[in-house]
């Protein structure tokens, strides 16, 4: 019966990606928190799915049988999903990394796995959730806009600041509101990008920061509006393209994954400390003052341009918190010479796009191109369109 019930509605499917991370953690012997397993997570979402959809005049076995899909798949809570369509059925998928993960252990191959895994299966699923720990969730949000910049689904990461197996814990919500976003807002063009799900907000997966590690409301957007506001009501911010972006023609080479580092300028910064940074570099990460300042120490600037001259990367983005990197200082005119502006691109995503673009194209020219323009909205730079010859 609860076949046939599901066959009238309209139903859509999600591949939720276990990566691991506090939201799916318990305490280990020694009362350290550590990732469970793929079936100890769904057995649990098996269990408060039941909790919240079984019927009053039903036993839990009864509400067990009729909630009981096909081998393999979750249905979401009907509740939730109502606040959608009634007309609409959810259904959930769970894989997982072997093994799941902190956070704090992801690297760019971690990045890349996930994004093969989504476009394996992109054929097959309505949308994408990812579980992932909150401490480097930017970072790999940021990578996956890149490495998934034409996919035209919805991809949204969540986590918690306590796992789900605690009553006071934030993990619910955000699990519960990721995979209604992802199913019910898939055909929404809008949302077709790679988005951060924390605290009731929907933000652009490539323009988040962490900015509290003691708060649920984890996530700060410090330069672009949240996407989506899910309260009382679900609320989606409709915006348009600044302008049409032009096209850029590209030759791609995949190699090996790129040495990128991050140097953040200082008062009393030596030319010799910055040269032993940019030593053996792909790419450089450059945080500089205000709208993008540093020292006009003539060894520091030489420093830069001998680098730029080995075909050394460098991006210059703001350290401050909220901000455009701007040609308006007479302090900044020589470093303008060698680096590229970041705009107001925020470091996570200026790592992940780095890492991204070196790897994806094999000459300093290309390289540039893409690290100045915005190619999936991470910047407020011009936008370009990538045609890949």
């Amino acid at each position: 019966m609860s076949q046939i019930v599901l066959e009238l509605k309209l139903t859509r499917k999600v591949l939720v990606i276990y990566t691991g991370g506090t939201i799916a953690m318990l305490e280990n012997d020694e009362g350290y928190l550590q990732p469970v397993s793929k079936k100890v997570l769904t057995d649990w979402l098996f269990r408060h799915l039941v909790l919240y959809e079984k019927r009053p005049n039903e036993t839990e076995e009864q509400a067990r049988e009729r909630l009981t899909v096909q081998e393999g798949w979750l249905l979401l809570h009907q509740k939730a999903v109502n606040d959608y369509n009634k007309d609409f059925k959810v259904l959930y998928h769970i894989e997982s990394l072997d093994p799941p993960i902190d956070s704090s252990n992801m690297t760019p191959s971690e990045w890349f796995e996930i994004g093969d895994i989504i476009r394996a299966a992109a054929d097959d699923y309505d949308g994408f959730v990812i579980l992932h720990g909150t401490d480097t969730m930017a970072y790999t949000s940021s990578a996956l806009s890149f490495i998934l910049w034409d996919l035209k689904k919805p991809v949204i990461l969540t986590g918690s600041q306590s796992p789900l197996f605690h009553p006071r814990s934030n993990a619910e919500d955000n699990f519960i509101g990721a995979i209604l976003m992802a199913s019910c807002y898939s055909t929404n063009k809008f949302l077709q990008q790679v988005m951060i799900y924390d605290d009731t907000k929907l933000y652009q997966g490539n323009r988040v920061c962490k900015y509290d590690c003691d708060s649920y409301s984890v996530y700060d957007s410090p330069n672009a509006e949240p996407l989506a506001r899910l309260e009382t009501l679900i609320k989606v911010r409709e915006c348009k393209p600044i302008c049409k972006p032009k096209e850029l023609r590209v030759k791609a080479s995949i190699s090996e994954f790129p040495d990128v580092r991050l140097l953040k300028v200082f008062p009393g910064i030596k030319a010799e400390y910055v040269t032993s940074i940019l030593n053996g570099a792909d790419g450089l990460i450059l945080e500089t003052f205000g709208s993008g300042n540093a020292p006009n120490d003539p060894h520091l600037i030489d420093a830069l341009k001998d680098a730029d001259a080995r075909g050394v990367v460098i991006l210059n983005c703001t350290q401050v918190y909220k901000g455009t990197v701007l040609p308006i200082y007479d302090v900044s005119s020589e470093l303008r010479k060698a680096v590229v502006s970041g705009y107001d691109i925020t470091p996570e995503a200026a790592l992940a796009k780095m890492v991204w673009t070196l790897r994806t194209f094999p000459d300093q020219k290309t390289r540039k191109e893409v690290m100045k323009a915005s190619i999936c909205g991470e910047t407020s730079a011009p936008p370009v369109k990538l045609i890949f010859e």
